[in-house]
């Protein structure tokens, strides 16, 4: 399981996660301290009767960052889910024993055939969250009582308008604007493989440090490197999608998770981007059919050779075949 949404997401997962029957899953895993992924997953460990338990919970907290394990709390010792790993004795950073889920980490295996390959943060990007970790929490929320800012007016693409395939191509070929957020440049990023299937997580991950990490291995697969399904960083996010990141990958289906409603994720010149560069026969997958539903067009399907997938009425969940 990676990640949780905001708060109010919890009780729309909470049934999927029911149906399991009281199994217990392997590996929850928080990408990084943003409100809308780790909001939801304090709302399944609030729950007095919580639906599944965890064999281990993958998550940077402060220490992480220091690279310490369990030994000292910087300033933040009172954040929420540190508390509750802690306080309960909860698995945390089992498979890493304990340290900093990090690129170059070595890590324990599963007992099964399942492999995962950790491409994101790096020790630079985790250190540069410490001066301003007590800060970038108050922003997701973290801290009882702070209320979370919101982005200055311009954080985001607006809509670039009548979308045709002169405009996509247009801002397909716009300049690139990396990223700037050190919360986002510490997600948890990893290729998860099972039975020769490949998915990328990214969370909302650092470009710079995801193609350099692919990057060896598209060298050695021709060029690219085989992916099956991709989750697009930061929701479609112009920041954190870049030409060169996909002209290393061979995709075959772009997941996009969000409703819009805030930040009116995916932005246009990131879709583009994918559209331009993503490579020939892809699925685009939305789980909110009002995302999807704005690329439903006929002539970009035909020039850039895409087709949709939306959540079928079923707001937040969109099903994928692997088959």
């Amino acid at each position: 399981m990676i990640d949780g949404g905001r708060a109010a997401t919890y009780p729309l997962i909470k049934p999927k996660l029911t149906e399991l029957g009281g199994e217990r899953i392997d590996v929850l895993v928080i990408t990084h301290v943003d409100q809308d992924h780790i909001l939801g997953v304090l709302s399944l460990f609030d729950d007095p009767e919580p639906p599944v338990e965890f064999l281990d919970i993958w998550f940077n907290g402060f220490d992480q960052l220091n690279d310490n394990q369990f030994e000292s709390f910087g300033p933040v010792d009172g954040e929420r889910f540190t508390a509750i790993l802690t306080d309960r004795q909860l698995p945390w950073n089992k498979a890493f024993k304990g340290c900093a889920i990090e690129v170059g980490r070595p890590q324990f295996p599963f007992d099964d055939e399942a492999e995962f390959r950790i491409v994101a943060p790096d020790r630079t990007l985790l250190q540069n969250l410490i001066p301003t970790w007590t800060r970038e929490c108050a922003k997701s929320g973290l801290i009882p009582g702070v209320d979370p800012e919101r982005p200055e007016p311009g954080d985001s693409f607006e809509r670039f308008g009548a979308l045709d395939v002169a405009a996509v191509r247009q801002l397909a070929a716009s300049q690139f604007k990396p990223d700037t957020s050190k919360a986002n440049m510490t997600s948890i990023g990893f290729l998860f493989e099972y039975d020769d299937t490949r998915i990328l997580f990214t969370g909302d991950g650092d470009v710079p440090r995801l193609i350099a990490s692919l990057r060896p291995m598209a060298e050695q697969e021709g060029g690219r490197v085989r992916i099956d399904a991709l989750k697009v960083p930061h929701h479609g996010s112009g920041q954190n999608i870049s030409r060169e990141l996909l002209e290393i990958i061979d995709c075959k289906r772009y997941l996009i998770s969000t409703s819009g409603v805030r930040y009116a994720h995916p932005d246009d010149v990131a879709m583009a981007r994918i559209l331009a560069f993503g490579g020939h026969r892809k699925e685009l997958v939305f789980n909110y059919e009002s995302r999807a539903a704005l690329w439903r067009n006929e002539a970009l399907q035909a020039e850039f050779d895409y087709t949709v997938i939306g959540s079928n009425g079923a707001d937040g969940f969109a099903l994928v075949s692997f088959e």
